[in-house]
C-alpha cells in the first residue's frame, strides 16, 4: 500500500493505475489515513534542507514507536501537572470533547518533521528501486516480444533498413499482434528516464503509428514521431558487410547479442544514457538475459554499444560492431552526424 501511494504522490503512475489508487482513497479509511502521514512526512521533509543525510534504517523503527506509544496512551510530564479549571463536569458535548493545546500541536508537529526527516530518505530509495525494476521489466517484456515476434516470422528480428529509423521496430511489432499498441506504449517508458518525466505531465504522448500512417505523414508530424516511437529505448541496428551491403543481425537467441537498451544522450559524458541518473543502462539480450552496464561499453573489445567503430551513431562496421540506435536514428548515420561529432571533442 504504502510504495502504490508513494508513486501516486510523486507521479511515477500511468493514467490508467492513478485513476485505481484514486479510487481506492475515496472509499478506504485506511488508505486515506496512510495518505495523510505520507503528505506530512513528505511535506516536512522538504520544508528541512538540513534533512538529505539522515540514517534509512531508524525508519521502522521510529513509525513502531510512535504507533506503540499512541496505542498505549502514554502520557508526557506536562499533561501529569495540568490542574482542571472547573471540577464540575460539562454538559455541553463541544466542551467535553478533548482539545489540542499549543504543547500538543508543538509536540505533534515535532513528530511528524522527526517522521519526515526519517521516511524521506528511505522512500526515496524506495522509489528509486522500484523504478529502476520497472524499466527492466519493460525491457524483459519487450525483449519477450521481439524473441516470439523473431520465432513467428522468417526474417527473424524486425528489421530497420537504410532510411528507417531504429524506433521503426515497434510498428513491426504492433503489427504482429504480439502486444497491443496500448500496451507498447506504456512499455517503452522507463520511469527512471526524462522522458517519463515529460509524459507523465502530458507534454509527451507515445504513438505507435501504422505503416500507412509512416508512410503519409509530414515532414514535422514524421519528425516527432520517429522521435518518440522508442520511447525510452534503443533498438539494434545492422551492419555493412566487406562488400558494402547493409545486413541484418540474425536471431540466434546469443547472450552476447543486445536487442534493446536505455537510449543515449548527447548530454551525459561519453553518450551513454541519461535513464537512472546517467549512471548506466540496462540491456537486453536474444536470450532474454538482462545487465546493467555502468559504462556503455560491452564485450571482451569493450565494444560502444551505442557508436560504431568510426565513433559514429550509425549502422557497425562489420558483424562483431554492435550498436544500438536511439528512436530517431537511421543505420546510414545521416541524421546522427552530431552523435559521432560531439563524442569525438
Amino acid at each position: 500500500m504504502r510504495d502504490k501511494l508513494l508513486a501516486y504522490l510523486l507521479g511515477d503512475l500511468g493514467p490508467e493505475e492513478r485513476q485505481r489508487i484514486v479510487d481506492r482513497i475515496e472509499n478506504d479509511p485506511i488508505w486515506q489515513q496512510e495518505l495523510e502521514l505520507l503528505e506530512s512526512c513528505l511535506e516536512a521533509r522538504e520544508a528541512d534542507p538540513h534533512s538529505a543525510n539522515q540514517p534509512t534504517d531508524l525508519v521502522d523503527r521510529t513509525c513502531s514507536l510512535v504507533r506503540q506509544s499512541a496505542s498505549n496512551g502514554i502520557s508526557t510530564p506536562s499533561e501529569a501537572q495540568v490542574v482542571p479549571t472547573s471540577l464540575t463536569e460539562s454538559r455541553d458535548r463541544l466542551a467535553s470533547l478533548p482539545s489540542w493545546s499549543l504543547a500538543d500541536l508543538t509536540i505533534g508537529g515535532g513528530v511528524l518533521l522527526v517522521l519526515g526527516m526519517l521516511l524521506f530518505p528511505a522512500l526515496r530509495e524506495s522509489r528509486d528501486a522500484a523504478r529502476h525494476v520497472k524499466c527492466q521489466d519493460n525491457l524483459k517484456n519487450l525483449g519477450t516480444a521481439l524473441v516470439e515476434y523473431a520465432e513467428n516470422s522468417n526474417r527473424g528480428l524486425p528489421h530497420v533498413d537504410l532510411g528507417e529509423n531504429a524506433g521503426s521496430f515497434v510498428v513491426d511489432l504492433a503489427e504482429s499482434r504480439i502486444l497491443t499498441r496500448e500496451q507498447l506504449g506504456d512499455l517503452l517508458v522507463c520511469p527512471s528516464s526524462p522522458l517519463a518525466d515529460e509524459v507523465f505531465a502530458g507534454n509527451v504522448v507515445i504513438r505507435i503509428p501504422t505503416p500507412q500512417a509512416l508512410q503519409t505523414a509530414q515532414e514535422k508530424s514524421l519528425a516527432t514521431l520517429r522521435k518518440f516511437m522508442s520511447g525510452s529505448y534503443a533498438y539494434r541496428f545492422g551492419y555493412f558487410d566487406r562488400s558494402g551491403r547493409y545486413r541484418q543481425v540474425k536471431f540466434e537467441g546469443r547472450s552476447d547479442a543486445p536487442m534493446l537498451a536505455d537510449a543515449p544522450s548527447v548530454s551525459v559524458a561519453g553518450f551513454q544514457s541519461p535513464n537512472h541518473g546517467g549512471c548506466g543502462q540496462n540491456v537486453i539480450f536474444q536470450d532474454l538475459s538482462s545487465r546493467y552496464f555502468y559504462r556503455c561499453t560491452a564485450g571482451v573489445n569493450a565494444d560502444h554499444l551505442f557508436l560504431n567503430e568510426d565513433h559514429r551513431h550509425a549502422a557497425g562496421r562489420n558483424a562483431h560492431d554492435i550498436v544500438l540506435g536511439r528512436s530517431e536514428a537511421d543505420p546510414a548515420g545521416v541524421a546522427n552526424a552530431e552523435f559521432g561529432s560531439r563524442h569525438s571533442e
